[in-house]
């Protein structure tokens, strides 16, 4: 069963990893390949080189993210879904995204409002077949990293039980209807203050 706001996986399409047969032994070799992008970003401040905010960076950290575990990964999605851009459009939007991206940096000084911006617009477009919020998350916490910010530090799992998921998606919901006071707030509940 898929969990609200969700994505549905049509019976694990691409799944390279074929010992995987159901979503708790999906969660785990996710969060592994997921691991190698955080360590490869946020461990240390990414330059503008490893991180350049454009286009072809955005499909390859979705490819770094779950490229061991779906063939699709990196892929801009040509399904149909009930959430995120159309297919057709996902390209020019995901393009809009890294033009916004470097138009707002001089003039939107508040650098996690900047972030917050960035994660609702990836998880609005919703380009992939399946690993969208994590990206949108990733991509926002790598921006607040290069700028040397302390990242958000979102549970552990955001899908199935989380404690914050309800509140999550109705704080996206929000942002789609221009109030993005409910998913700075959170961004901010989960933002560590003592960290350089």
């Amino acid at each position: 069963m898929t969990a609200d706001g969700e994505t549905p996986l049509a019976d694990f399409d691409g799944l390279r990893k074929r010992h995987v047969c159901t979503r708790a032994q999906l969660a785990i070799v996710e969060a592994e390949n997921v691991r190698h992008a955080v360590i490869r970003y946020l461990v240390a401040q990414p330059s503008r080189r490893i991180a350049p905010f454009d286009f072809g960076w955005m499909l390859r950290l979705h490819a770094e993210m779950f490229g061991e575990v779906w063939s699709w990964a990196g892929r801009i999605r040509s399904i149909h879904l009930s959430i995120g851009s159309d297919p057709g459009h996902i390209a020019e939007h995901l393009a809009q995204l890294c033009d916004d991206i470097h138009g707002r940096e001089p003039y939107l000084p508040d650098l996690l409002e900047q972030a917050v911006l960035i994660h609702h617009r990836a998880v609005q477009i919703h380009p992939f077949r399946n690993g969208n919020g994590r990206w949108a998350r990733m991509l926002s916490n790598i921006w607040l990293r290069v700028h040397q910010q302390p990242l958000v530090e979102w549970p552990a799992t955001i899908g199935g039980e989380s404690p914050i998921r309800a509140e999550y998606l109705a704080a996206l919901r929000s942002a789609d209807s221009h109030d993005l006071k409910a998913l700075l707030a959170l961004h901010l509940r989960h933002q560590p203050r003592d960290e350089p």
